[in-house]
């Protein structure tokens, strides 16, 4: 990346002739939701037959990634097609700046009808933006009852699942605990799995709803005419998942489905981040880019075309309820993640914190029960640089910083990411080759 790109010469996507009748355009996102934890990446105990259905008809991406392991910061990179600090919303619950164009107004300029339910995560200024904003409990056929039917649309369904915190009753019937996979990164224990199976409960829940508006897209006969898109805002709310730089805070599901121009059943294994998203909506739709766009499109990939992949994409962690900045660089092998206060040990954000997963972590720690790999979560430290080869260590448990064999590849990755941090106005100075401690 460089300074031209960052200010929009070339971050723009070939937009498609303004003649051309654009598509609608819905997108589910789901609130805390890593992979695997859908029927369709292989998940044995998590039910999303509509979700599934929709990989059938269209595309699955096997690696799309956030911008931020935390919801409104990533949430404003997918509507600006910037990263987090790039537009000073990198502080959880920062509300949308008014200043900031997204692809909301884009759409609108060319035409759109647009329209949200439920968890949009910008302020209450942002949310006047829409057409149409449907509040808690809004029935999903109003949208399509006030959308004029002369005008493309653009729908948001922001679930508000598999978040915290977690209640019996969510979806019938329950998850059975005993057929929970309990994921590498977590220990084994009753209560970790009884906590999962709520959030499969909880994700279940997310789907039947996602379900009701691929009907109603049916029922509207406009199925054939709208590209749909799902995803996750950030990784499953457990330990080294969410508010972490770890695989399962940062990778999340993708799915895309366009009849007629996404071919069914393909699976893709390019690396998406988050701010393509933007980007990849505004071309199909022939709409102008936004001028801090830094995504870009992968039309190209959905439709058949001539695509060049990304070989890196990047993430940030700031302020939750707590200060923990932290940057990283991921290609397709090797990860680096730059601690920018690892004098401080990690500490769980507070629904974790408060969950009964966290509760036995820190039992199980007590009673001498965890293994060494789940004890590097608890150490009171951290290393300012953690460096990753996700093929043979797809877990992230061996910490190969200082290897000299890896030193190449540690210097390079550092570059990557020093560089990223200049060309969008990081407020954090680029990340030093030493340790600051």
């Amino acid at each position: 990346m460089n300074r031209r790109t960052f200010l929009g010469s070339a971050a723009a996507a070939p937009i498609a002739a303004q003649s051309a009748k654009p598509p609608n355009i819905v997108f589910l996102i789901s609130d805390d939701h890593s992979v695997p934890d859908m029927g369709c990446y292989g998940s044995s105990w998590v039910r999303t037959p509509n979700l599934d259905r929709l990989a059938a008809d269209g595309m699955r991406f096997t690696r799309g990634f956030v911008t931020s392991p935390q919801c409104s910061p990533n949430r404003s990179s997918i509507l600006t097609g910037a990263t987090p600090h790039t537009t000073s919303t990198s502080r959880l619950h920062t509300a949308m700046p008014d200043w900031e164009p997204t692809v909301v107004d884009r759409l609108k300029d060319r035409g759109y009808f647009t329209g949200a339910f439920r968890k949009v995560h910008q302020g209450p200024s942002f949310d006047r933006r829409w057409d149409y904003y449907g509040k808690a409990g809004a029935p999903f056929a109003e949208f399509f009852e006030r959308r004029p039917k002369d005008r493309p649309f653009f729908l948001h369904f922001g679930s508000t699942d598999p978040h915290r915190p977690y209640k019996d009753g969510a979806f019938q019937p329950p998850t059975d605990p005993a057929s929970v996979k309990v994921p590498p990164f977590l220990p084994d224990s009753p209560e970790i799995r009884a906590d999962l199976a709520h959030y499969a409960d909880f994700i279940s829940r997310m789907d039947r709803e996602s379900g009701e508006i691929l009907r109603l897209l049916d029922e509207q006969e406009v199925a054939n005419d709208t590209l749909v898109m799902m995803t996750g805002d950030n990784g499953l709310p457990f330990p080294r998942a969410k508010g972490t730089l770890y695989e399962p805070g940062i990778h999340v599901p993708l799915i895309a489905r366009w009849p007629g121009r996404i071919k069914p059943g393909t699976v893709a294994s390019e690396m998406i981040a988050h701010v393509d998203l933007p980007a990849t909506w505004l071309e199909a739709a022939g709409a102008a880019a936004l001028p801090k766009m830094q995504g870009r499109s992968f039309l190209p990939r959905l439709t058949g075309g001539t695509y060049r992949p990304r070989t890196e994409v990047f993430a940030e962690r700031n302020w939750h309820d707590n200060y923990d900045p932290s940057r990283c660089v991921r290609t397709e092998r090797y990860k680096l993640i730059w601690n920018a206060t690892p004098a401080k040990p990690y500490w769980p954000i507070r629904d974790l914190a408060d969950s009964r997963t966290w509760a036995s972590y820190l039992q199980l720690d007590r009673q001498g029960k965890l293994s060494p790999e789940h004890q590097q979560l608890l150490r009171p430290t951290r290393p300012s640089y953690e460096l990753y080869d996700l093929q043979a260590d797809p877990n992230e448990f061996v910490n190969r910083a200082d290897d000299p064999a890896l030193r190449e590849t540690f210097d390079g990755l550092r570059q990557k990411l020093a560089g990223w941090m200049t060309d969008t106005y990081d407020y954090l100075p680029p990340a030093p080759r030493s340790s600051p401690v």
